[in-house]
């Protein structure tokens, strides 16, 4: 029986935030499938991505289209035009030239991509972490420099044509279905999980836990927000809570922020500075992920206010490092964390004050919301969610093997 080649896709551009660590975990798991019927290869955009190449244990690729070329594939989305334009330049979509020549018959996206556009006959699965673009026009990393062209273009143009929608929450899979009109079927509901250097880290190495507690000047029991600098993961608003900690509550903790800076953080640093508690806080770039079990190892919880999500990758890592979670109550986030988690109004500084001291000072609703996410997260692996995809890639091909 010839193997099939499936081609994973990659079109991250940092080395960071969840789109790479969700990346990461994806190749990871196309190890476990059949390896008698399937091999994998990874495709990247470009050979200019951010990312450690060391971490992919599969064959890996490049293509890097010209701006000429991407405008002719894009022009597949407009029939008549897209016939002149390839008649005149004597053009034949290069992204599928490129899949045929390396026998390519399905790619997976792992992330939105604009390279699913470009595709006219290899059909492929698609991951849609959210719809964010759509519903929160107020946040610019959303809508701005075209960015909400970009992802609506990717979506209403590619979603009705994937074999499989991959997201990660039930209110998203409903919103895809409702705006994009998509079959449930093709909806596929898989659970974020931790970063893989967070869910295989097995034991503290004490030198290393030295050295990290040197080189980033950390002290014991701190608050962690582990973030990329973005308006709405709203950074400002624990800041506001500490600062009322302080003044109100008479209590002093401390906060580390680490992830990469999209442009934030000198205002975040210039705002705990004007509010007098700029001593408490740590502002942590992109952490290597080697290192990022440490820093979980070493604070006293993870507090999470974001405006927009519902469900990000962080509360994960805390259930597999036994550390409680304190997150927004956004809509549908409690279908995803149930009572794992303490719920908080990301714009009510006292709630979320009240929920630090009581998470800090009652062991009882500490240990219990620690041991309830630990469960969650031991159930979820056990689940073997990524068993849906396997299927969805077998059942494609008992259906291809029908014709040439």
């Amino acid at each position: 029986m010839n193997k099939k080649n499936i081609g994973l896709f990659v079109d991250s551009r940092r080395k960071s935030g969840g789109a790479y660590q969700e990346l990461l975990y994806n190749i990871s798991n196309f190890q476990k499938l059949n390896k008698e019927k399937y091999n994998i290869k990874v495709i990247f955009s470009s050979k200019n991505l951010d990312i450690d190449f060391k971490k992919i244990n599969f064959d890996y690729t490049f293509i890097n289209l010209n701006p000429i070329e991407r405008f002719i594939c894009f022009t597949r989305n407009f029939g008549n035009l897209n016939r002149r334009i390839k008649k005149y330049f004597f053009f034949k979509n290069k992204f599928e030239k490129f899949l045929k020549r390396n026998d390519i018959e399905l790619v997976f996206f792992t992330g939105p991509s604009q390279y699913s556009l470009y595709l006219e006959n290899t059909k492929f699965i698609i991951t849609i972490p959210d719809v964010n673009h759509r519903e929160f026009v107020e946040f610019p990393e959303l809508v701005d420099d075209a960015e909400y062209q970009r992802k609506d273009e990717i979506f209403s143009k590619s979603l009705p044509r994937a074999l499989g929608i991959i997201t990660n929450a039930p209110v998203i899979k409903e919103k895809i279905i409702k705006i994009y009109g998509v079959e449930e079927k093709r909806v596929l509901l898989i659970n974020h999980q931790p970063s893989l250097p967070v869910d295989n880290f097995k034991k503290i190495d004490e030198n290393i836990l030295k050295q990290i507690r040197e080189e980033f000047s950390l002290k014991d029991n701190y608050i962690f927000y582990p973030a990329m600098y973005l308006p709405h993961k709203n950074h400002k608003t624990i800041i506001d809570t500490i600062f009322l900690l302080k003044n109100k509550f008479n209590k002093k903790y401390d906060v580390v922020f680490c992830g990469n800076d999209a442009g934030s953080q000198k205002f975040l640093r210039k705002y705990a500075s004007q509010k007098k508690v700029d001593n408490q806080f740590n502002f942590l770039n992109f952490v290597d992920d080697e290192k990022l079990p440490y820093l979980y190892y070493l604070c006293s919880m993870l507090l999470m206010p974001p405006i927009i999500g519902p469900t990000m990758i962080p509360p994960w890592e805390a259930f597999k490092m036994k550390k409680p979670v304190i997150y927004s109550s956004l809509p549908g986030v409690k279908e995803v964390y149930h009572d794992c988690v303490n719920y908080i109004d990301p714009f009510d500084h006292e709630d979320i004050a009240k929920n630090i001291i009581q998470v800090s000072e009652n062991s009882e609703i500490r240990n219990n919301l620690i041991s309830k996410g630990f469960e969650k997260y031991q159930m979820v692996k056990k689940s073997n969610e990524n068993e849906k995809i396997f299927k969805l890639i077998d059942n494609y091909f008992k259906i291809r093997s029908l014709w040439e």
